[in-house]
């Protein structure tokens, strides 16, 4: 998508009616928002707006971010090096510390 009054391309993230009409889920995705924006560290995605569509679905806009998926990677090269290993796991540990120290733990699916 493409941010208008930023000129600036997003990527969006929809809580289908179903699900956004269902109070766990619609407070989980704000709480997602509101979490990315708090640690404002370059290895979490920055959020610009979070809202409702006509159908009722919740929406996350955020930075596009560029590069490929750690499958994509994994399915192009089979393994990862260890120096490749390492730097992505220090990347990794780097922002989940940033979100730590905001007190924001992240819980996996």
């Amino acid at each position: 998508a493409r941010h208008l009054q930023l000129d600036r391309r997003a990527a969006i993230k929809v809580l289908f009616p179903f699900y956004a009409h269902q109070p766990e889920f619609a407070q989980r995705l704000l709480n997602e928002a509101r979490a990315a924006n708090l640690v404002e560290h370059p290895g979490i995605v920055e959020v610009f707006e979070v809202g409702q569509l006509p159908d009722q679905s919740l929406f996350i806009a955020m930075e596009l971010l560029k590069g490929e998926s750690l499958r994509r990677r994994l399915e192009t090269c089979r393994r990862l090096s260890p120096v490749a290993a390492l730097r992505l796991g220090r990347h990794i540990a780097a922002a989940l510390i940033a979100a730590h120290q905001k007190g924001i733990i992240h819980r996996g699916r």
